[in-house]
């Protein structure tokens, strides 16, 4: 339950929130089109998926956090589908969209866990990661927050760069897609990066 409420907390920091939203809206308005959001936590990427009008289901291994999620998400009267689950359990070609945020890095196999996210994503689709980047380090998180980085919450920042230093995601994991499918763009002044991935008809 503590874990629980410190993410709840951490994205209730402005930074943390608008790096999300900068994230998903890298992807174009849902129209009523899926999206999965797994490794959901207490549901901010699944909530700014829903505001932009996709159908989203998100899958946590936490039940607390998921109970945490479905409470948010009602309180602010967006009807999203959260449930216990799996990342490496995922129903192939499900959704027009797969997101991943500050799952892939923490995961023992990678690579499984990236080619489960990817099985996921219909033909037309795209993935999204988000990750924290080698840059994410104490020294400048501190740099950032000291040039006036928004303050609500700031101290989310340096416990998130504590956490992290030493276990970020590696890019050279996207080769293997090529780089004609996988845009990446810098988050947070470099600290966190998001990848879009898109899958062509038939790959």
């Amino acid at each position: 339950m503590i874990s629980t409420m410190l993410f709840t907390w951490l994205q209730g920091a402005d930074f943390y929130h608008d790096l999300h939203k900068q994230a998903v809206d890298l992807l174009p308005p849902g129209n009523g089109n899926t999206w999965l959001d797994v490794g959901s936590g207490p549901g901010l990427v699944s909530r700014l998926a829903a505001q932009k009008g996709y159908q989203v289901t998100g899958i946590d291994t936490d039940a607390s956090t998921i109970q945490a999620a479905r409470l948010i998400a009602g309180g602010q009267g967006l009807s999203i589908n959260f449930k216990v689950g799996d990342v490496f359990n995922l129903p192939p070609e499900s959704v027009e969209v797969v997101s991943a945020a500050s799952l892939l890095a923490v995961l023992s196999d990678r690579q499984k866990g990236l080619k489960s996210l990817w099985s996921a994503v219909r033909p037309g689709g795209s993935l999204l990661i988000i990750e924290p980047t080698a840059q994410m380090t104490p020294e400048n998180a501190e740099k950032l927050i000291k040039n006036g980085l928004a303050k609500k919450r700031v101290q989310g920042l340096r416990m998130w760069a504590s956490a992290r230093q030493g276990n970020t995601l590696n890019p050279a994991i996207f080769e293997s897609f090529g780089t004609e499918r996988v845009k990446f763009t810098p988050l947070l002044h470099g600290l966190v990066g998001a990848w879009v991935i898109s899958k062509d008809w038939g790959l």
